[in-house]
Formats: C-alpha cells, structure tokens, sequence
C-alpha cells in the first residue's frame, strides 16, 4: 500500500495520518456517511477499535446519496456524539480521492477496504459485509 502520509489522509484530531502511526496494525478503511443506513457499523467499527488489534479508519464522503452533508466539524461531533467514535476519522474526501483510485471506487457509502499489519492491500469488501466478518481476513 501507499504509505498513509503519501494518500493525504488528514485526521480530524490527529492531522495527517502515517503508516508509521499504526505500524505491526492492520488497518480497516472504509467511506463513511452520516446519515446512511449502514451507519450503525460505526458502532462495530469502535468495538474493533477498542479490541486493539486492527485499527479502522472513516473516509466521510457525500457522493452516494448526499448522506454526509455536514462540514468536518459536523462530522466529527455526530460520530462522537451517537456512535462514540475514537477511532481515526479523516477530513471529508471524495471519490477522486488517490485511494480510491488505487483500490477501487467504492459502489456506495460503508465500502471496506482491508490492509494487512505491513498494510498491504487484502481485500475491497461492499457495504454489506459486516466489520467484524472483514477482520476474520486478517
């Protein structure tokens, strides 16, 4: 994989994220929206976060739906204040993003995208597939 800091991904507290940061972690990035139906995973994604072993990584776009409407600000509170979330979330993207690019577009909000504790690309997951059945990949 690119490293993190090559891909230009800002966290919302954290400022520009590094592979170096989550080294020996594998890293589960997906794209995120507010006010999508999958946006219950958020909670499977902090209980993830909080086991330790793997380390998600919300990309909010607003391409699928308009379902993530809000400034940074307004995305970072939401997914504190409902979902609890203190895992990375990155300042809102969009499609053309070098991610994407690279790894695939995603088809709709929640896509998953696993990488490896070396954060080799694994494997592109839909919408569908539950966080915590992505992580027994790992």
């Amino acid at each position: 994989m690119d490293r993190l800091l090559e891909l230009n991904l800002e966290s919302l507290k954290l400022g520009l994220l590094s592979s170096d940061r989550y080294w020996n972690k594998p890293l589960l990035i997906f794209n995120s929206a507010s006010f999508c139906g999958y946006t219950k995973q958020l909670l499977s994604m902090q209980k993830i976060y909080e086991q330790g072993s793997i380390v998600p990584i919300a990309l909010p776009t607003n391409e699928f739906g308009k379902q993530e409407p809000g400034d940074d600000i307004e995305i970072g509170q939401y997914y504190q204040n409902k979902f609890s979330v203190t895992f990375p979330v990155v300042k809102k993207i969009n499609l053309e993003h070098k991610l994407f690019e690279t790894y695939g577009k995603p088809t709709w909000n929640f896509n998953k995208y696993l990488f490896n504790k070396d954060h080799n690309f694994v494997k592109k997951y839909g919408s569908d597939i539950l966080p915590e059945d992505v992580i027994k990949n790992v």
